[in-house]
């Protein structure tokens, strides 16, 4: 992965002992609006090979603080160039633990990307698919 530094004194994301995810640091203090959407932006732009996507994910210590990603999941392909940035909101265990605010320091690791492979066959239409032991089960039908 290549990263593009777009702040001055930029502090480069990092990936620590054999941990899946790439730590992303703040590049500025922030304060995040309990309740309200927070878009901030990473400090960078990227490239990397075509076969992989990016996801960016709340680190599991911003989660327990009720830090999320407003769509989940950031899906950063590998075609695009501009800023990564980051659509956060912060549920009420932001709420109950901090107040209507939350401050973070730049430096702070709240996100991470995690690589993957990318398969790009072309969806096929057809009339019929295999049997399978599960068949049209979901939402918890392997087990509880």
């Amino acid at each position: 992965m290549k990263i593009k530094p777009l702040v001055e004194n930029f502090i480069a994301p990092e990936r620590k002992n054999n941990s899946a995810g790439i730590d992303i640091f703040l590049q500025n203090d922030i304060t995040l609006q309990v309740g309200k959407d927070n878009i901030i932006g990473l400090g960078f732009a990227s490239e990397f090979p075509e076969n992989q996507v990016a996801l960016l994910v709340p680190r599991s210590g911003a989660g327990i603080k009720g830090i999320q990603l407003r769509n989940t999941v950031g899906v950063i392909d590998a075609d695009y160039r501009g800023e990564w940035l980051a659509h956060i909101t912060v549920d009420e265990v932001g709420t109950n633990a901090w107040g209507n605010t939350m401050e973070f320091k730049r430096g702070d690791r709240l996100l991470q990307a995690i690589m993957l492979p990318v398969i790009t066959d072309k969806p096929e239409i057809v009339e019929e698919l295999s049997d399978t032991t599960r068949g049209e089960g979901g939402f918890g039908s392997t087990g509880e």
